[in-house]
């Protein structure tokens, strides 16, 4: 079969032939139709530190779209090693796989479930959020950030919604995602703080932070070591494409501002965590497929994955096509 092979940590998997998977007892064919390429999958493999551990060669890919023999169309996750979703055939376990509606074109069903997936689980299980409280989103003009303002909205009924975000043009559009403010984070660093205390308020609730770095360094040290707010400020901190460090992070912050900073990976057991993938996959497909949810995604064939390895548009999702 066609596949993205991996040979090299830090080098593009290489597009060639692979031994076809054969199903194991507990396992289904999946003939693949569709696989996002999400940043943390290129991170695995470009950083030594993050995707070490694995033996060469495999198949690239967590997630994907494809057919099993009954013809039913499916997403499903966590294929069996050396097996991956970039390729014409993956295996996995059943209850890995989610039925996809109809109404829902293959690209944009295999684009939404792990940036959905992760959302909806920083906001529910991690976050905690509770209908009418107040979303600040940190990276809001990445794919999973606009994805993130539209799920805090639309599925868990956030009262009010601050996107910040680096890229101006996709700024200007996330109000009508459901933004209810935005914050320009290229601005000097004391007129963005002065920024996120206006946005504030009497508290932000819940923070998703998919930046980190120095955006995250104003927005914590912004936060008055004085305050009281009306309950703690749930921080889930989500990703790193701004820094991997903060620094200058004042305790008070902590102990006064009534931050909490949260593990995005807590998710409880695996039955658990299977249970809630899956329906909140559902969620998200439905949602999409009635127009509620909207997302951007760019059509590679599979052929091209070396090529297209470090490409990018902003706010949108690659979506290989074997």
């Amino acid at each position: 079969m066609d596949a993205a092979v991996m040979h090299t940590q830090g080098q593009p998997p290489r597009f060639q032939q692979f031994p076809d998977p054969e199903p194991q007892d507990d396992e289904l064919l999946v003939k693949v139709a569709a696989a996002a390429l999400p940043r943390h999958l290129r991170i695995a493999v470009d950083n030594p530190l993050y995707g070490g551990g694995r033996s060469v060669p495999y198949v690239c890919g967590l997630e994907g779209l494809g057919y099993l023999d009954d013809g039913s169309r499916v997403v499903f996750y966590y294929p069996r090693e050396p097996y991956g979703t970039l390729a014409q055939l993956s295996v996995t376990r059943r209850e890995r796989c989610v039925p996809v509606p109809g109404e829902l074109d293959d690209a944009t069903a295999a684009a939404l479930l792990n940036p959905g997936v992760t959302t909806c689980f920083s906001l529910s299980w991690v976050g905690k959020l509770v209908e009418g409280e107040s979303v600040l989103i940190l990276g809001a003009t990445g794919f999973a950030g606009k994805l993130a303002i539209q799920a805090a909205k639309k599925m868990f009924g956030a009262g009010r919604v601050v996107a910040a975000g680096r890229n101006p043009e996709i700024l200007e559009s996330l109000p009508e995602l459901g933004a209810d403010a935005t914050i320009q984070l290229d601005q000097p660093d004391d007129k963005l703080s002065a920024s996120f205390l206006e946005q504030m308020g009497d508290g932000y609730d819940v923070i998703l932070d998919f930046l980190w770095g120095h955006p995250a360094e104003v927005l914590l040290g912004s936060i008055p070591r004085t305050f009281i707010p009306r309950g703690s400020i749930r921080y889930v901190q989500l990703g790193s494409s701004a820094g991997e460090q903060v620094s200058g992070l004042h305790a008070d912050t902590l102990r006064r501002g009534g931050v909490s900073i949260l593990n995005a990976s807590a998710m409880g057991t695996v039955a658990e965590t299977v249970e809630s993938m899956n329906d909140f996959q559902k969620q998200l497909m439905q949602r999409t497929a009635a127009g509620e949810l909207r997302v951007d995604v760019d059509r590679v064939p599979l052929a091209d994955i070396e090529k297209s390895w470090h490409s990018d548009t902003p706010g949108r999702r690659m979506v290989i096509i074997p």
